[in-house]
């Protein structure tokens, strides 16, 4: 079985997955926002799927300045500013893994913080929808 792998710009953290994500999750908060093009699309497993192979450059930041009200340990390359992950006390045991780590990304399936999605930009088709 192949495994997904994925790295930030410079390749100072790579992590592995056992198989690609079948859905993912598409963030509009603000904070993510931030970090890199007006919302953020993340995988939510289990922290004890996601292997990380290389963390030479990894930064945490916890940032407490979030919509929910949580302090959320958000993870960076410390080299070339990629977002790596976030884990929030609302996701117990979860991981928030960057879908942009990878080549392929799957469709996100739902979304949070939508009010702060852009009125020019469609809602996700969740899979109730299909």
């Amino acid at each position: 079985m192949a495994t997904y792998t994925g790295h930030c710009l410079c390749g100072g953290v790579k992590v592995t997955l056992n198989e690609q994500p079948p859905r993912s999750l598409r963030c509009f908060c603000r904070n993510c926002g931030r970090t890199g093009g007006g919302s953020s699309i993340n995988y939510v497993l289990d922290e004890a799927d996601v292997k990380f192979l290389a963390t030479s450059t990894l930064t945490d930041f916890e940032d407490s300045q979030t919509e929910s009200g949580n302090t959320v340990l958000r993870q960076f390359c410390g080299r070339c500013g990629s977002a790596i992950a976030s884990c929030s006390p609302q996701f117990p045991g979860k991981i928030l893994l960057k879908a942009s780590l990878f080549d392929a990304i799957s469709q996100p399936d739902s979304e949070v913080f939508t009010s702060r999605r852009p009125s020019w930009e469609s809602p996700v088709e969740s899979a109730q929808q299909k």
